[in-house]
């Protein structure tokens, strides 16, 4: 029995941690996410990264400041002083041989003040108001700069994953026809029709194409995880990437001046300092209405009482006043007001300029934009016939080795220009995606 209980569960070891093993596969495997197209991956961004989520609690948050300063600033302030005060040693007076304590041994009061700013004259009320809502407005504007910012970063990444993954196909299919030509050659070399030399180039040239593949399979890794980052997918370890680069043709069909008046008038970060100008307008005012003097209503009502030791609580005898009244607050220190008005005022003009810099500065990222959208186009075209031309040479190469014809380094050199070929072709059509997206952050596509 001791022996078929132990064959039993040697042999149940083994086959739990099988079990366990491929279990944790299958979870891994559930674990990692597709990524079938950019649309996809821009989405997923939208929903999932942090500088967005962040965005979007600076809006809320701005909201309840606005919130605040309309309560501040239409509402009257309330506020209420209790004092409860014990006399420990009163004060005496003396009168002639005699001595008379004054005041009593517990007093007791409770204070409401309430005040109301009057929205005249240096009281710039509504200023404050639009100064709030200039805030909350620039808030919804940043969130909308930071969703086109996060865009273009996801469409930068997605488009280095498929190039990434493109370099490690094209690296495998250099590797088989390294392994290919090695073949061919060792057959060549062992019926004495090559010469070692060939034999060795042709081993030499298998062996380093191992390298270079594992180089790419890690440079596709790296831009897998840039992508997860972008996208914000924090629970997963690894995405997979799926489509091909390629070339649609759908770019912004304007000419050069109607992008740049677009871009003038729509863009986000032109917007942004528009609104910051406004509010530095509106702090113009704010500094100027400290010249006059700032009005208000008030209202006190006090309810007191003064008793001495030994009178119950319950018997304490309350007084009460109430006044009403105007107040005037003036600050009288006109030197210093217009060094804050001349200030302000400064911040105005260092917006005017900061505009014709930001349209400038637009404008020549827009014409970069173009140029290398248009060159980009030009070297697609030209590099789509190289590789049709590159994969003819290549079968050309390969017959005429088989036959005699031409000698290994004519192959060589036939799959290396048809590996270059591929490459640039690919680094074109990935360059016109990037110039494209960076057209498309501009004009907020």
């Amino acid at each position: 029995m001791i022996l078929k209980f132990s064959f039993k569960k040697a042999i149940g070891i083994p086959v739990f941690i099988i079990l366990l093993i491929t279990a944790s596969s299958q979870i891994r495997a559930q674990q990692v996410k597709t990524i079938n197209n950019v649309e996809q991956a821009i989405n997923l961004a939208y929903k999932n990264n942090s500088s967005i989520i962040s965005a979007k609690l600076e809006k809320l948050q701005a909201q309840e400041r606005v919130s605040e300063v309309y309560s501040d600033n239409l509402l009257p302030s309330i506020n209420l002083n209790s004092r409860f005060q014990r006399a420990i040693r009163k004060q005496v007076l003396n009168i002639g041989d005699q001595q008379f304590e004054v005041g009593s041994d517990i007093s007791f009061s409770n204070l409401i003040d309430v005040r109301e700013s009057l929205p005249i004259l240096g009281t710039p009320v509504f200023a404050a108001i639009r100064i709030a809502d200039y805030y909350e407005q620039t808030q919804e504007q940043n969130i909308t700069k930071t969703e086109i910012d996060v865009k273009k970063k996801v469409k930068d990444a997605y488009y280095s994953s498929l190039l990434a993954k493109s370099i490690v196909d094209i690296s495998k299919l250099t590797q088989k026809n390294s392994e290919e030509n090695f073949i061919a050659v060792e057959k060549k070399y062992k019926i004495g029709t090559a010469t070692e030399f060939d034999y060795l180039r042709a081993k030499v040239r298998l062996d380093n194409s191992n390298p270079q593949l594992s180089e790419a399979e890690r440079n596709y890794q790296i831009s897998r995880k840039i992508l997860l980052n972008e996208i914000g997918l924090k629970d997963q370890q690894d995405i997979e990437v799926q489509g091909e680069l390629t070339y649609d043709s759908t770019e912004i069909m304007l000419t050069t001046d109607e992008i740049i008046e677009n871009i003038a008038r729509d863009n986000i970060e032109i917007k942004q300092l528009e609104v910051l100008k406004n509010i530095n307008k509106e702090l113009v005012k704010v500094d100027k209405a400290n010249y006059l003097p700032k009005l208000s209503v008030f209202a006190q009502y006090t309810l007191f009482s003064n008793e001495n030791d030994g009178q119950p609580i319950m018997d304490y005898r309350f007084g009460n006043t109430l006044f009403v009244g105007l107040g005037l607050d003036w600050n009288l220190n006109l030197f210093r007001n217009s060094y804050k008005v001349k200030q302000s005022e400064i911040e105005v003009k260092k917006n005017d300029e900061q505009l014709a810099q930001l349209k400038q500065g637009l404008k020549l990222r827009a014409e970069s934009s173009i140029i290398a959208l248009e060159d980009a186009k030009e070297r697609i075209s030209s590099r789509r016939k190289t590789v049709i031309l590159a994969e003819r040479a290549l079968e050309l190469a390969n017959a005429s080795y088989q036959a005699g014809v031409i000698n290994q380094i004519d192959v060589q050199a036939a799959e290396l220009s048809l590996s270059e070929s591929r490459l640039t072709y690919l680094q074109a059509i990935y360059d016109y995606q990037i110039a494209k997206a960076e057209l498309e952050k501009l004009l907020q596509k």
